[in-house]
């Protein structure tokens, strides 16, 4: 008795084992994540000890949609890895960082009114993710391929107008 998969399941079971390795991985990686309210010119850090080098992100979110908030992200030899200034809701933004050490994320609030804040940093661990990336990317053009070949048999040409 001879057991056949079909391409449709493979790149399925290729998607969903890539997932789950994602998965899996992202929530092992180092993150520190903190809610406070920021009044005016007040500023609060956020520290995380990260490992190697490779890219790290931030995520702040606020209760308001016009803000004028800063943030920077520091190393513990006090150079600038990042900033930007945010001023919508939701933010995320990427770093790169080439030591294994501890980062500090630092927001400050330059507006006139109290922001609520939630911010969060971490590590990407985007070294670590490249074989779930595959294997999703690899599952996706299986899951292609196979519907090409279903919709192929299904192509039907249509006949020309009679012209008279």
């Amino acid at each position: 008795m001879r057991f056949q998969i079909s391409l449709f399941y493979v790149g399925i079971l290729s998607i969903i084992t890539g997932s789950i390795g994602a998965g899996i991985i992202l929530s092992e990686s180092s993150k520190s994540a903190n809610s406070f309210l920021l009044e005016n010119l007040e500023a609060n850090n956020i520290p995380v000890k990260i490992q190697g080098d490779g890219i790290g992100y931030y995520l702040i979110s606020s209760d308001s949609y016009q803000n004028d908030i800063l943030a920077k992200v520091i190393d513990p030899h006090g150079n600038t890895l990042d900033i930007r200034k945010i001023t919508n809701k939701v933010t995320v933004d990427y770093f790169h960082f080439e030591h294994g050490d501890q980062v500090t994320l630092e927001v400050t609030n330059l507006s006139d009114k109290p922001v609520n804040i939630t911010a969060t940093i971490g590590d990407t661990r985007v070294q670590e993710i490249m074989f779930p990336a595959v294997l999703i990317f690899a599952g996706a053009l299986i899951l292609v391929f196979s519907g090409y070949r279903k919709l192929k048999n299904y192509i039907i040409e249509q006949p020309d107008e009679n012209k008279s």
